[in-house]
């Protein structure tokens, strides 16, 4: 379970890494309005990180 989650985590950020690139492609060419869809996805997936973050820690600490 720990590498599901684990794999999860690390999806997690490389969707909010993506998602934050495309945002700033569109705040140069196309504006605010299109880039403010992807900042909120880059938001939510950072959070997202991080709740699979303190639940990979949880794991571990039940593991031992």
């Amino acid at each position: 379970m720990e590498k599901v989650v684990k794999f999860l985590q690390y999806m997690w950020l490389m969707v909010a890494i993506v998602s934050f690139c495309i945002a700033c492609y569109h705040l140069v060419y196309t504006g605010v309005t299109d880039a403010l869809f992807f900042f909120f996805f880059t938001a939510m997936a950072t959070l997202l990180f991080f709740v699979r973050k303190r639940q990979l820690k949880r794991f571990e600490n039940m593991s031992k």
